[in-house]
């Protein structure tokens, strides 16, 4: 039977094989056939949102969710070019996707028709596409069909980042042509300078005084997270993560001792890190929002670093270095444990009270009823956009958390947690802007179809606030003030408008119990910010 599949059930069939369970996606004629192929395909089901960028953003909270690729399928020109900001964002923060684009026909460009949706050339997006994917094939020949399929796929999982498969309409229906000898597909990973990276970190972590672990997204994205703390448990180390990665540790192992984005972040994390005199950075990325750092705080000769098949000791790089090999490499050392002195953990100060006033409610209240929440009801995993309601969430007690904590997008949330609960089962609560909700918020009005409820806290202050801090003289950052709870009702969810604490606290406690999404539409002061956006953008300036 597999001898007899088209182009398109191959590759549907290949995607399934990897796990894959949903597809995401908007049609368009140059894949509508494909579209047809997948509704008919068993055990696979389609879900259709309204704007590409909300489809590439579903597919990374699914992938996110899972740890596994998630698929995202748009048609040429117009929806492809239209989500290559979310596929940026995957490829940016380390998220499998698998893009696929319907294209041209084979046949329409031998004719060379003057085609919609083509913009300089018929290789125009798939070139796009290549800058922030992987790998980027061309289904063009069903000789060549299969290789090109199982080379994206294969790098999709090797790298944990975003591959392109492009597949013109009059190639869904032919047959595949299975090759005679198949290609080889591995990548290159040198076992020699594994071992020898590896003896090298042994070497700084037994000489050096004040060494430690720094658990970053890597570690998530290629499940090393039980390996990693093993690692640190074996040569008795202190361990932090960064804003990406800040699930992946149990927060109440001794070992960890919490978030570093610097000033912003746990301050006992950002001694420890900052006073490091071999500091370990596992898959991690140096970037000022997922860490909030000046790189002049660490000590480039303390520093080793281990991302992307790299690892980089002072002027010394050893390439095809995998994370996984590395980190069994180092587990594999006999070496003594470290005599380290654990300073005392910073605890997060939560507080549940239940406090009611007739003034515009804070971010630090916002924080409180959260809180307050959880402690009532079982905690939720946490999505949150860009934004001040990202740094919130960093005083926030959660079992699971997403957001773009470095590529940095707005927009992000609402279609992430539709696609993480779709995939996962799993009930959010969602934090976003309102700017996040002008862009991807109309997202939600599919939820009543796909019978899912998350709870959306939106923070009203009527204006971009974060960049209003880069120039408070703007007068650019004003938003049109919509009416959030109201448009929920329109679209099938319940709408909650707090301007007090206790319509917060009731709206909470409501939202719990709904069968349908809610939209708690919080109305703030519009210079309200958080204490921990404000310490993270005074250090972001120093860097100017």
């Amino acid at each position: 039977m597999v001898n007899n599949l088209t182009v398109g059930e191959f590759l549907l069939q290949s995607v399934k094989d990897l796990g894959v369970k949903e597809i995401f996606g908007i049609p368009g004629d140059m894949v509508i056939r494909f579209f047809k192929v997948i509704e008919d395909f068993p055990d696979m089901d389609l879900y259709t949102f309204s704007h590409e960028p909300g489809v590439g953003f579903a597919a990374i909270g699914s992938s996110r969710g899972t740890q596994m690729p998630a698929v995202a399928c748009i048609t040429y020109g117009a929806g492809g070019l239209n989500m290559v900001n979310s596929v940026a964002c995957a490829y940016a923060e380390k998220t499998p996707l698998i893009v696929i684009s319907g294209g041209p026909g084979e046949s329409e460009k031998i004719k060379n028709n003057l085609l919609h949706h083509v913009v300089k050339n018929f290789n125009s997006q798939l070139r796009v596409y290549e800058e922030v994917t992987q790998v980027a094939v061309m289904l063009d020949d069903p000789r060549t069909a299969y290789n090109k399929i199982k080379k994206a796929l294969h790098a999709c999982q090797e790298f944990m980042e975003p591959v392109y498969i492009e597949i013109p309409r009059d190639m869904v229906d032919e047959k595949i042509i299975f090759p005679e000898g198949q290609e080889d597909f591995s990548y290159s990973v040198d076992m020699d300078a594994i071992e020898e990276a590896a003896d090298e970190i042994v070497q700084k972590i037994v000489k050096a005084e004040r060494p430690m672990i720094f658990a970053g997204v890597e570690s998530e994205r290629f499940n090393l997270n039980k390996s990693v703390l093993e690692l640190a448990e074996k040569l008795n180390l202190p361990i932090v993560t960064g804003f990406l990665s800040r699930d992946i540790i149990p927060q109440d192992h001794p070992n960890y001792f919490g978030i570093y984005v610097g000033l912003a972040g746990n301050p006992v994390a950002r001694e420890l890190v900052e006073g490091s005199d071999c500091l370990l950075m596992l898959g991690a990325l140096i970037t000022d929002m997922n860490l909030g750092i000046k790189l002049k705080n660490l000590n480039r000769e303390n520093l080793i670093l281990c991302v992307s098949r790299e690892v980089i000791i002072k002027h010394h790089i050893y390439h095809d270095v995998t994370l996984k090999k590395l980190v069994e490499a180092l587990l594999a050392r006999e070496v003594e444990k470290k005599i380290v002195h654990f300073p005392k953990k910073h605890e997060l100060v939560i507080n549940r009270d239940c406090k009611f006033t007739d003034e515009f409610i804070t971010t630090g209240e916002i924080i409180n009823a959260v809180n307050w929440f959880f402690n009532e009801n079982e905690e939720m995993p946490i999505i949150s956009d860009t934004g001040d309601c990202l740094f919130t969430t960093l005083k926030i007690s959660s079992p699971m958390f997403m957001a773009s904590a470095y590529y940095a997008t707005m927009g992000f949330s609402v279609p992430a947690s539709i696609g993480y609960m779709l995939t996962t089962g799993n009930r959010p609560l969602v934090l976003l802007g309102d700017g996040a909700f002008q862009m991807t918020g109309q997202e939600m009005s599919h939820c009543p179809r796909f019978g899912i409820n998350p709870i959306f806290i939106v923070f009203n202050n009527r204006r971009w606030g974060m960049q209003q801090l880069f120039d408070p003289s703007a007068g650019f950052n004003e938003l049109v003030n919509w009416h959030y709870a109201k448009i929920a009702e329109f679209w099938g969810g319940k709408g909650y408008f707090c301007d007090t604490c206790e319509k917060l606290y009731n709206a909470l406690i409501e939202a719990r119990d709904n069968a349908e999404f809610s939209v708690i539409e919080v109305f703030m002061e519009k210079e309200e910010l958080s204490e921990e956006l404000l310490a993270w953008l005074q250090e972001l300036k120093a860097q100017a």
